[in-house]
């Protein structure tokens, strides 16, 4: 294929990201089913695009787009908000990670999908709904405000939290033997954390002090996306994690409030209104798109066979299983010792288990383990692939018969009254 004809290709995705985008807003149905399936059509499909390039350039993609995961996780995740607005959200999320890594890992296991780190991984790996399918839903929806900032919390944190357990369990598994000394693993993945935390606070702050400087030129974003690559390489020499990081550096440029009362942000620097933002959001929609298609087009359809469908179908069952626990139990401890007329209505509980649609950061977590060089791994990106299908397909019948239930409850109650 012609460099031209490439390049026109990645165009037409591009716009057709966009297009998605446009037809999500109208009909609610996700613009990644979309993206996937262009991908579907131009590598296993009809061979368009070399799927043996892209899986040789799947360690480097899979990195840049972990590292935006990360950032924007830390960079919206400001603590002083999350504490005001709801423990449910923090319940849901550390109930619903729970959940999905036993119910999926034990069953993985028990059909022989994997070994217990293996099984583990992959319950991780398919744990958290995901804030791009997620949060634009929630404007066009009758639910309660306390529930939706429940479900956008989760939405927006759960990424993060799910890659850190996988990150655990990645270095677990690269040392796991048979005389393996668990007391040093896990002070090695102390240090790893301890390390990278405590560079990427000093780094963080030093930055948000260069920022004012920075942020007048035209390139405040690029020069700060070419500072959190430098970050990431530093960690690597340090034998830390770069992705927790790229976390923390996120957590600390999000939260100037917090570094105004702790008198470090001598400059009163923000980003809320700062090109930073705005940039990383297009920049986040570039890689997005391309990473949605990329992922159709290195799925790999001649492993997909009985033995394969049998344990996917499983998977989804606790997946569905695992939410509708975890949404029932947020939804009790909410309407927990509550007046009557204070109780949420039982519609808002289908409303928190409707939020199932997973995402990037599945697609990204699928190959961490394949880079991490963990064997028996091959197959979770194509787990992955076809439960972001599958679960975006129950997220969107799920938000349709919960708005015409809604209105039809309050046709009802209209009727009553």
């Amino acid at each position: 294929m012609s460099p031209s004809i490439a390049i026109g290709i990645i165009g037409i995705v591009i716009l057709l990201g966009f297009v998605g985008e446009m037809f999500f807003s109208v009909t609610k149905i996700p613009s990644i089913l979309f993206l996937m399936l262009a991908g579907l059509i131009l590598g296993p499909i009809y061979h368009i695009f070399n799927q043996q390039l892209f899986i040789d350039f799947a360690p480097y993609l899979s990195t840049l787009v972990l590292i935006l995961i990360m950032f924007s996780g830390g960079l919206e995740l400001n603590f002083i908000t999350v504490f005001k607005s709801s423990i449910y959200s923090m319940i849901l999320i550390l109930i619903g990670l729970f959940l999905s890594i036993v119910l999926v890992g034990s069953f993985f296991y028990i059909m022989g999908g994997g070994d217990v780190m293996q099984s583990l991984m992959l319950g991780t790996i398919v744990s958290c709904s995901s804030s791009t399918v997620i949060m634009p839903l929630l404007s066009n929806i009758n639910a309660s405000a306390k529930n939706k900032t429940v479900i956008a919390i989760e939405s927006t944190f759960n990424d993060a939290f799910a890659i850190i357990i996988l990150i655990v369990l990645i270095n677990f598994a690269k040392n796991s033997s048979a005389a393996v000394n668990y007391l040093s693993t896990a002070g090695s993945l102390l240090y790893s954390f301890g390390i990278s935390s405590v560079i990427a606070i000093a780094f963080g702050i030093i930055w948000f002090i260069l920022l004012k400087y920075i942020s007048k030129t035209k390139y405040a974003y690029s020069i700060t996306f070419g500072g959190m690559l430098i970050l990431y390489l530093i960690i690597h020499f340090v034998k830390g994690n770069g992705a927790i990081a790229i976390l923390v550096f996120g957590i600390v440029m999000g939260n100037e409030e917090l570094l105004t009362k702790l008198k470090i942000n001598f400059y009163k620097m923000s980003l809320k209104d700062s090109s930073i933002k705005q940039f990383n959001y297009e920049f986040s929609f570039l890689i997005r798109t391309l990473f949605f298609v990329f992922l159709g087009v290195v799925v790999e359809l001649s492993h997909i066979g009985w033995e394969f469908a049998d344990r996917l179908f499983i998977i989804i069952i606790m997946i569905v299983a695992g939410r509708y626990i975890s949404a029932s139990l947020t939804f009790y401890l909410e309407n927990l010792k509550k007046k009557k007329e204070d109780v949420l209505p039982k519609r808002e509980k289908y409303f928190l288990w409707s939020m199932i649609g997973r995402a990037l950061a599945t697609a990204i977590m699928a190959y961490m383990p394949l880079n991490a060089g963990i064997a028996g791994t091959q197959d979770f990106p194509e787990y992955a692939f076809l439960v972001i299908i599958i679960t975006n397909i129950l997220l969107t019948g799920g938000v349709y018969t919960y708005s015409r239930y809604a209105k039809n409850e309050n046709k009802t109650e209209g009727l009553g009254a």
